[in-house]
């Protein structure tokens, strides 16, 4: 039996998980308070974690795959402003020097907790007597990480390498702009480059006190961590692109809403006790954005999370006898117990003060001082208990009779019943997690085909099923809700992103940018035949970008077993945020389900129930959800009909051919070709993916509407 092990690093507490690498079924868990102000810092917490893990006599150290966890490290050495002196080495010359130079004048970089301090040097390339002149002033500096930026180093990255050599021959951690991005744009390039170097070497010290943890327990075996896309890299690629982990926390909880819960499309919420994570996913693959540092844009692409100050530990807010808000602080900020934690007679005949919990704060939150004279917290969870919202043997189940005693006092204060008030605290913080969610699908413009809403976290069951009734959503509670973040570290694939700026992309150049992305993440420790490939062509902006993930051939989701047609079916029916009827299977190799399902009390203008194309791998992922379209099936050498397909996914309109969503599906991969550009590229693409798997009989095409 072999192990793969998941470390959450959350804000208050570190959540540990052993999985077994086969069946994915949850060997032992751990938890431990997240050690932030440790002398080894968060490492130490995932140490501990670790350690907890391996008392499990089960777990024998050789049998671990692999170890990944998320991290707050980068994060919060942006927002608190523990970042690292930087020096900038610009290499400029001929005509266009002064235009270089100011595009890489930076005195500093704004980020969220203050700036990061730039030591600027510029010199001609190959001026090696400069050069270490520049070395030796920044040796005598307080900088500790250097940058090399040149313009056009994308295409000829030479004179960036020879900084990098130098700089770690005299010690220093480096990094270099044609290794953050492939784009042009020397200034957002430059400027990523720099807060990359900022936080290089407090990563680096925490990777490496995790791995000297790891060591210590006997533990060989690779050390991944989590991207800010929902993937894992190791750590090779950790010293080339630290900023790659920001956000890790909140991707961890997608990628288990993915690869755990199987979600398709549909909402994830993830509540904590301090704040809540909303993501959507859409045909298995999250949205995403470009990270915004000190409001500046970032060559950075990030899952899009949008956080609310609105969790299960939120207090409420009263003024003048009326509820005024609930959170953002919380009873964890505010160092209380919740009421519903506590025994009722401890509870007793509380009375209800208001407090700061932070200095600075409106002194307006409602806390009760039990019988004995202790403060404890009012909290949603509590708010949610005395409804009986909370069901037995949740993480949050609580007392129901503590809730009572502790918001009594607050319910006579605001001239509510005890109910009214609970509903009351609920119904705020609802409100506001509703607006986000609201305002989320509205931007990417997604309605019922992501129905479904799945929650995760120790606080999901508190708030999210009134979230999805307000939304009229269908509604799951994710499985192990209170340790998904560290399920979905242990399952993450391992993710790599290659963008290049190319003017009039040929075939060649898509063919050698989607290879680069395959051949980083193999060098990671990828199955080759397991990595799946997205390739986007955006004509506008002249970039070419590819999206390669893929499992470590230590924990390739293969070792599993497949699932039969019949179970296929039943996921792909309970999976769709649609009610289906007369699922039916299409087409089927050994990897993929396609199923075409007629939605029930919906029909066509020609009066046919209106359909739904279901796509599911053979490890019960669903990897397509689409209303309406066609499905093709073509077999290996009728490469002829392809065209004729294409054309069916093409509408021309006043501004020309608008391509509809047209996916390439075969050995559970579901790869979208239709961004690829012009009808003929896309053609291309496809002939060469089935060029690369002769031995393949039959291919499938689906066209959506």
């Amino acid at each position: 039996m072999n192990f793969r092990i998941g470390i959450d690093v959350g804000g208050t507490f570190t959540h540990g998980v052993a999985l077994d690498n086969r069946t994915l079924d949850i060997i032992t868990t751990s938890c431990v308070p997240t050690t932030h102000t440790a002398p080894n810092g968060v490492a130490e917490g995932v140490g501990q974690c670790l350690s907890k893990l391996l008392e499990n006599e089960t777990i024998s150290r050789d049998q671990v795959a692999y170890v990944a966890h998320s991290t707050t490290q980068a994060t919060n050495a942006l927002l608190e402003g523990d970042v690292a002196a930087v020096g900038l080495i610009g290499l400029v010359s001929g005509m266009t020097a002064w235009k270089a130079r100011r595009e890489m004048t930076f005195r500093e970089v704004p980020i969220g907790g203050g700036a990061v301090p730039v030591t600027l040097h510029f010199c001609k390339p190959g001026e090696v007597e400069k050069i270490g002149v520049i070395f030796n002033e920044l040796a005598r500096s307080r900088v500790k990480a250097v940058v090399a930026a040149q313009p056009f180093s994308v295409e000829n990255p030479s004179g960036e390498k020879a900084i990098l050599e130098e700089a770690v021959k005299r010690g220093f951690l480096a990094t270099a702009t044609h290794q953050i991005s492939g784009l042009y744009g020397l200034r957002a390039r430059t400027r990523t480059a720099v807060v990359n170097a900022a936080i290089l070497p407090k990563m680096m010290e925490a990777a490496t006190k995790t791995h000297e943890s790891m060591e210590r327990l006997g533990l060989h075996c690779p050390l991944m961590i989590m991207r800010s896309d929902g993937g894992v890299m190791n750590m090779e690629r950790v010293k080339l692109r630290p900023i790659e982990t920001l956000l890790s926390g909140p991707a961890a909880g997608v990628s288990a809403a993915i690869l755990y819960e199987r979600l398709g499309s549909g909402v994830f919420v993830e509540v904590g006790g301090t704040s809540t994570d909303i993501s959507l996913v859409l045909n298995g693959r999250p949205m995403r954005k470009n990270a915004v540092v000190g409001e500046h844009v970032l060559y950075l692409k990030t899952i899009d999370v949008r956080t609310v100050g609105a969790a299960g530990g939120s207090m409420p807010r009263v003024s003048k006898g009326k509820l005024l808000d609930v959170g953002p602080r919380s009873a964890h900020i505010a160092g209380l117990e919740y009421a519903c934690f506590q025994p009722p007679e401890t509870i007793g005949d509380a009375k209800m003060e208001l407090i700061a919990p932070l200095p600075g704060d409106p002194a307006d939150y409602a806390v009760v001082r039990t019988a004995a004279g202790r403060l404890v917290a009012i909290t949603a969870t509590c708010a949610a208990n005395l409804l009986g919202l909370v069901p037995e043997g949740d993480y949050a189940r609580g007392n129901a009779e503590s809730a009572r005693l502790a918001i009594k006092p607050l319910a006579r204060a605001i001239g509510k019943t005890e109910e009214e008030a609970a509903e009351s605290i609920i119904q705020s913080l609802v409100d506001k997690i509703h607006r986000r969610v609201a305002g989320l699908l509205r931007e990417y413009r997604v309605g019922e085909e992501a129905a479904l809403v799945v929650g995760g976290g120790g606080g999901a069951a508190v708030l999210v099923p009134a979230l999805a009734q307000r939304l009229k959503f269908r509604y799951r509670q994710a499985r192990n809700a209170e340790i998904i973040s560290a399920i979905g570290v242990g399952m993450a694939l391992t993710k790599s992103t290659i963008e290049k700026s190319v003017v009039n992309p040929t075939d060649d150049d898509i063919k050698r940018i989607r290879s680069e992305a395959i051949q980083a993440v193999v060098e990671q420790g990828c199955d080759p035949a397991a990595v799946e490939v997205h390739v986007e062509v955006d004509a506008r902006k002249n970039v070419v970008r590819a999206e390669a993930e893929g499992a470590s051939a230590l924990v390739s989701g293969r070792s599993r077993e497949k699932i039969s047609v019949e179970d296929a079916r039943r996921i792909a029916i309970s999976e769709s945020p649609l009610p289906l009827i007369d699922v039916s299977l299409i087409f089927q190799d050994e990897a993929t389900f396609v199923f075409e399902g007629q939605r029930k009390g919906k029909t066509t203008s020609a009066g046919r129930n209106a359909g739904v194309i279901m796509v599911v791998d053979a490890y019960g992922l669903v990897k397509l959800t689409a209303r309406g379209g066609k499905i093709f099936v073509v077999q290996t050498g009728e490469e002829e009909k392809l065209q004729k397909i294409i054309d069916t996914g093409l509408h021309f309109g006043d501004g020309g051919v608008i391509v509809k969503p047209i996916h390439l599906v075969y050995g559970g991969k579901v790869i979208d070709v239709s961004h690829i550009g012009s009808p003929e590229k896309i053609l291309a693409f496809v002939k060469m993916e089935m060029a690369e798997n002769p031995t393949r009989e039959k291919f499938c095409l689906v066209v959506t509407i």
